[in-house]
């Protein structure tokens, strides 16, 4: 008897050391696996870019503005009731043609007032001119008296001067008469009429607007970044809103060397090369793609990849490889390009830039790339 109930006080025994052990070990591989779980609950799934410098050529795209290289409203130089007004709108009209005409008759009759003038002025100059050649004659002999040669010369300088100032007056008259006349200064169309014939205008009052619808450019804004690179741009084709499937091809004009207060672009002009059907009107918008000959300017990648904020200005998520967590770089913004938008940093090719995944993303922050799915890859088991 003694013996049986030392066994079982030995099972009593090693029977809670057991069930401690147990709980022991599935309380340790619990915390291991809950501890797995956090950890990859901390790793974000991102999908990612490679850089690379694609063989073709770098291209952006900018929203233009059509305008008129000569866009300019006519006026007369002189008031005065309009007598004539020969064109309408949308008429076109060649270089020194008569737009309107100002009543003349007052102009003519200033015109033959100071032409009298400056004959009575003449014929004073020629007697004052006389008298001073006798009194000089008589001066050097001793003649006169020297306080009557000063009066001569004295007239004499008075009678010129009076000539001189006739001449300008008869002069403006005529250049006043002459401006009753408005004279288109180059082939262009009638924009726009701001009287009506009869009217009386007042000087520079404008009288229509005349346009030169053969010679049209677009203007664009760059940013920065891409001032370096505008005399690299070979390609240039501009589409227009108006005219779907319509295109253009244009040239560099001029690149303004002041940017605008509001944003920090310049902008740039474009010449565009014809225009002889006129289909292109002044106010049309403008879709422009510019093509540098430079491939290695910057880098392209979608969309979703470029972040900007007012705090931290404009930048982008790329994998720290070794790490395989992010960091943020920042960029600068040179444009749309055809396949996405175009950045310029401290990139290098072959980094990955996070295109899709990078919302709430801290620096340090672990991340895992995932694959790009396959097309054959139905369901996302392979």
């Amino acid at each position: 008897m003694m013996k049986r109930r030392g066994k079982i006080n030995i099972r009593a025994a090693v029977l809670p050391m057991m069930v401690l052990l147990l709980a022991l070990a599935l309380t340790g591989c619990s915390e291991s696996e809950a501890n797995r779980m956090k950890e990859n609950a901390l790793i974000r799934p991102i999908k990612a870019v490679t850089l690379s410098r694609s063989g073709e050529n770098a291209s952006w795209r900018f929203p233009g503005a059509v305008r008129s290289l000569r866009d300019v409203e006519l006026s007369f130089r002189v008031g005065g009731p309009v007598v004539a007004l020969a064109v309408d709108r949308g008429e076109k009209v060649r270089k020194g043609e008569v737009v309107a005409r100002i009543d003349p008759r007052d102009f003519e009759v200033a015109v033959a007032t100071l032409s009298a003038n400056l004959a009575v002025s003449r014929a004073q100059l020629k007697e004052a001119a006389l008298q001073y050649k006798r009194y000089k004659t008589l001066s050097a002999e001793s003649a006169a008296a020297q306080a009557t040669f000063d009066s001569i010369i004295a007239t004499y300088e008075v009678a010129k001067a009076s000539v001189d100032a006739a001449e300008k007056r008869l002069e403006e008259a005529k250049n006043s008469l002459d401006d009753t006349v408005l004279i288109a200064p180059f082939d262009g169309y009638v924009h726009e009429k701001f009287i009506d014939n009869h009217e009386t205008v007042a000087q520079g009052q404008p009288v229509i607007s005349l346009v030169d619808l053969d010679h049209m450019e677009v203007e664009v804004s760059i940013p920065e970044g891409m001032l370096p690179i505008v005399r690299q741009i070979g390609a240039i084709v501009c589409r227009f809103d108006a005219l779907p499937g319509e295109t253009l091809a244009a040239t560099v004009k001029e690149l303004s060397k002041n940017p605008n207060p509001s944003n920090r672009s310049y902008p740039l002009y474009l010449t565009l090369d014809g225009n002889r059907d006129h289909r292109i009107r002044p106010g049309m918008a403008s879709e422009v793609t510019l093509t540098a000959l430079n491939r290695e300017v910057g880098f392209c990648v979608p969309e979703t990849a470029v972040v900007n904020t007012v705090q931290e200005g404009t930048f982008v998520w790329v994998v720290d490889e070794k790490e395989m967590a992010a960091r943020q770089v920042t960029v600068e913004l040179l444009g749309a390009s055809v396949s996405g938008l175009r950045i310029d940093g401290p990139l290098e090719e072959g980094m990955q830039v996070i295109a899709a995944g990078a919302r709430g993303l801290t620096n340090g922050r672990k991340v895992k790339v995932m694959p790009e799915a396959s097309p054959t890859n139905v369901g996302g088991e392979l």
